[in-house]
């Protein structure tokens, strides 16, 4: 299988490339940037372009990987679908449901596999988060943190324009984690905004609550405003489970859980695991397979409980109207 990714950004060389290496259905990597010169070398080379365009022409590759700009998506899903191209898309894969609900539809339409790289669930830990919460709960209530300070004027999340913003940018963590605790469907959602850029005006945070589809409650605060926080506690009828850096754990990093189970605490540690390589094992079977629908209905899915986070904004913030 041969990938090309469009959009040379830093999570790409960082985690994309490095994870891409050890997937053994991966055969050759290309890659189009227009903002950054051709690297010296890459794993797995192949071509390298100077414009998208020109690259779904010139390129035989199988799979897409889209690492730009959030605005930008779309239009490069929907051309790489064009092309007859399975598509991966960084996180949110679309800014609208009605956008990701049209990509979904052309990806079915032309036996095309399109998904969002929301890739901190292929953690192997929620395995086994799964299990323990099989076995302590049902789970009652969850409660996640994701907490950055707040982002150069320079960076495109800082803008409207390019699809910036907390929502945009954090909203997949918030609804891809209801997701995998609660399954589909959350109801009685209720939400408070945090602060807006000085300079840009984009919105800087969000908090919420929400009922998921299980009975249990999901509560998060998410923001570009503050000092680094990530990490998720889970909480059943007989035990609970504090885990840090779970959204965005490094390839090499231990992870470890601080468990208790009636009123006993105790530490667990994983080895260390890459999200990316083990999200890019799980879409290059599935194109191998033909089996798409998986990745399809979390894309729409995590689309659709953003959509009613931003409902709940709106409602709870209206905007000022003249008198």
């Amino acid at each position: 299988m041969r990938l090309l990714i469009l959009g040379y950004s830093s999570i790409v060389e960082r985690r994309v490339l490095p994870a891409a290496a050890e997937v053994g259905r991966i055969e050759t990597i290309s890659i189009a940037s227009k903002s950054r010169p051709r690297p010296e070398n890459w794993p797995k080379q192949g071509l390298f372009f100077d414009d998208y365009e020109a690259a779904l022409r010139g390129s035989d590759c199988d799979l897409v990987y889209l690492s730009l700009p959030n605005a930008m998506h779309e239009r490069w899903a929907m051309a790489a679908l064009a092309a007859a191209k399975h598509v991966i898309v960084d996180k949110p894969a679309m800014m609208t449901l009605a956008a990701s609900e049209r990509a979904v539809e052309e990806a079915r339409r032309v036996n095309r596999l399109v998904a969002e790289a929301t890739v901190f669930g292929y953690h192997p830990q929620f395995a086994t988060l799964a299990e323990f919460v099989a076995e302590t709960g049902p789970m009652t209530q969850a409660a996640a943190q994701f907490i950055i300070p707040p982002l150069p004027i320079g960076n495109f999340r800082s803008h409207a324009e390019f699809g910036g913003g907390c929502l945009l940018d954090m909203g997949p963590y918030a609804a891809a984690t209801m997701r995998i605790l609660g399954g589909d469907g959350i109801s009685d959602v209720t939400a408070l905004a945090g602060g807006r850029h000085p300079e840009t005006g984009v919105d800087m945070g969000f908090s919420m609550l929400a009922r998921l589809g299980n009975g249990g409650t999901f509560s998060g605060h998410f923001s570009f405003e503050g000092e680094y926080q990530n990490r998720l506690l889970v909480v059943g009828r007989s035990g609970s489970v504090l885990i840090e850096r779970v959204f965005t754990p490094p390839a090499d990093h231990h992870v470890e859980w601080r468990r208790r189970i009636r009123n006993v605490d105790d530490i667990v540690t994983f080895e260390p695991a890459d999200g990316f390589a083990n999200f890019l094992e799980a879409v290059t079977s599935a194109i191998a397979g033909g089996d798409h629908e998986r990745f399809h209905r979390d894309l729409v899915s995590d689309a659709r409980c953003r959509d009613m986070i931003a409902k709940a904004l709106a409602s709870s913030n209206p905007p000022h109207q003249s008198v």
